[in-house]
């Protein structure tokens, strides 16, 4: 199984799929997820959290960068139906405790007052059935909100991928088959 570097790779033009979902619908605060590319090995898409400046309580706090931060900071879970789970941690991303994935990383991300947009990237494709994206806002234990992919359109759309190019595979840097294997 390959996990790749972290990122999709710049030699595969990826499937773009349905998939949409307001993940947090609240007075005030919604964050949706949506714009997912979908490749050979993986998946990306784009979280918009928005916030209104009059809404009661305190905004959506950044990103935790590391899991002693979930405490008082939001982060974000991708489950898959076969029981694995992530949590996105910036800074200690891969644990060795779970070398299967899935492994999620922040590609991307940007905002201005009320607005926080973000790019995220999945390894390895789920398998078929439900894929949720649960997001804890300012260190909450449970979800504030959960959304749903489906598995198995992901699994549909790799397989629709075209790899242009192959990527040289990280333990071989002088490898021409890339790490698509």
């Amino acid at each position: 199984m390959v996990t790749g570097s972290g990122v999709p790779p710049p030699g595969t033009i990826p499937v773009v799929m349905p998939g949409d979902v307001l993940v947090v619908d609240a007075a005030g605060l919604a964050v949706w997820a949506g714009a997912v590319t979908v490749y050979p090995h993986g998946f990306a898409f784009t979280l918009r959290t928005l916030s209104d400046s009059r809404r009661i309580g305190p905004p959506p706090t950044p990103w935790a960068l590391d899991v002693a931060e979930r405490e008082r900071m939001t982060w974000l879970e991708v489950r898959y139906s076969d029981g694995r789970t992530r949590a996105a941690d910036l800074n200690a991303n891969t644990p060795p405790r779970q070398p299967q994935g899935p492994h999620l990383r922040a590609m991307d991300a940007g905002g201005s007052d009320g607005c926080d947009i973000s790019r995220w990237w999945v390894t390895p494709l789920p398998p078929p059935g439900p894929v949720d994206l649960a997001i804890h806002l300012n260190g909450d234990k449970t979800p504030t909100g959960v959304g749903r992919l489906d598995g198995a359109a992901l699994l549909s759309a790799a397989t629709r991928a075209q790899v242009i190019w192959l990527e040289p595979r990280e333990d071989r840097p002088g490898d021409a088959h890339g790490d698509q294997e």
